[in-house]
Formats: structure tokens, C-alpha cells, sequence
């Protein structure tokens, strides 16, 4: 597995080579964990996102993302603005931040300042982003205000 730091860089030039002006954007990583209990099984499905935002700003461009060997694929990079965001929940009761677009489209984001090796085992690729987090957690605020 790649380390923290090689993750952290393919998901940024991820996101920049896949966004207009990519570059221009603070990036953070977010995951999200859906579970389905069936009578025999449990089926869950990890979600993994790059989140891009300026500070100060509330607009947002949420990009998923796939790993493979410390390799990241994007998809396609959804763009929330004022003009098109709907019900936004600044926390979950499992403490994701809840974001939707007027199109239907639902995001529940975790995003948490470092995610520890031994989580990345269960589901979140292992990255610091400590500062990244901080600037995030005030673009949140601006949004839920």
C-alpha cells in the first residue's frame, strides 16, 4: 500500500487533473460507509471523495474517487453552489456533514483530520490533513450558517 503522503498527493493531482482550475482549490478527503442488513449478510460499500472548496467561499466540488494499489481513478466531479445546493445537515447521527444538490444528488461526508493506518484496513484510505481538515471545518460553518 502506498504510504500516507503518496495517497494524499495522487488524490490531490487527481481532483486538479480532472477540475477546471484544480489547482485553484483546497482539497480535502472525505469517505462515506452505506450498509445494507440482509437476512444472511451484511453488505457495506465504501465511498471515497476528494472535496474541493475555497475558503471563504461555500461553494464545494465533490469528486469521487477510486483506489487500486495506491492508484486513484476520478469520476465525475459534481459542482454545489448556492444556486443549486439543497437541505444541507452540518451532522449526521453517525457525525458525517450531509450535503444534497436540487438535482437529488446526496453526499455524507466524513472527514476527519488524520485517518490512522489500521482504519484504512476496514474502509478510509490513510491520509494527514490536519490543515486541510481546520479549513474545511470553517467552509462547513459557512454553509450550515
Amino acid at each position: 500500500m502506498a504510504s500516507k503522503e503518496e495517497l494524499k498527493a495522487a488524490i490531490h493531482a487527481a481532483f486538479d487533473a480532472t477540475v477546471p482550475d484544480g489547482a485553484g482549490y483546497t482539497k480535502v478527503y472525505a469517505s462515506d460507509m452505506k450498509q445494507r442488513n440482509y437476512i444472511v449478510f451484511r453488505s457495506t460499500t465504501i465511498y471515497n471523495y476528494a472535496v474541493g472548496f475555497r475558503p471563504g467561499s461555500t461553494d464545494l466540488v465533490i469528486l469521487p474517487v477510486d483506489e487500486d494499489k495506491g492508484r486513484i481513478t476520478a469520476g465525475t466531479p459534481v459542482t454545489i453552489t448556492d444556486a443549486n445546493r439543497g437541505a444541507v445537515k452540518k451532522r449526521d447521527l453517525q457525525g458525517r456533514f450531509v450535503i444534497s444538490v436540487s438535482d437529488g444528488q446526496r453526499f455524507r461526508l466524513t472527514v476527519i483530520p488524520s485517518v490512522p493506518k489500521i482504519a484504512a484496513g476496514f474502509y478510509q484510505l490513510p491520509v494527514d490533513q490536519k490543515e486541510e481538515f481546520e479549513a474545511f471545518q470553517a467552509v462547513r460553518e459557512l454553509i450550515c450558517a
